[in-house]
């Protein structure tokens, strides 16, 4: 299953979230760029994004985030067993393809602390004119 950038589908409806950082010791100075992208699979129906975190041009993170319960994740999983080494879909991760080019417990930190209603919101509404659009 493919993510694609967002933007690439639904165009000017797409926001790309921007913020800088000055004199964090964790993180590079400089502007962050967070892409959000979705599943091209019209049938999927997985309710997460993966967002990819640009710094000064170069992905530097990726960061999964679902928006469901971890009782949506493990009903849409079928079930999974308890002992079931798989992550958790539910909430903000660092993707196992990361190139992880900054420090990976700070910037999913950063991710969290900028995470909001009004940005959930629009995960979601991306999500379902991502989906509408490739649907067609």
């Amino acid at each position: 299953m493919d993510f694609i950038p967002a933007g690439e589908i639904i165009g000017d409806a797409h926001q790309v979230r921007l913020v800088r950082i000055a004199q964090n010791p964790l993180l590079p100075d400089g502007e962050y760029k967070f892409i959000d992208s979705y599943c091209s699979d019209p049938n999927c129906d997985c309710r997460k994004t993966m967002i990819q975190v640009m710094h000064n041009k170069k992905l530097v993170s990726i960061i999964n985030y679902g928006w469901e319960t971890p009782a949506f994740y493990e009903k849409w999983l079928g079930n999974k067993e308890k002992d079931d080494p798989m992550p958790s879909m539910s909430g903000a991760s660092i993707d196992i393809n990361s190139p992880n080019l900054v420090d990976t417990e700070e910037m999913l930190a950063l991710f969290n602390t900028l995470l909001n209603d009004i940005w959930i919101a629009k995960f979601k509404n991306h999500y379902k004119k991502f989906k509408a659009a490739i649907a067609q």
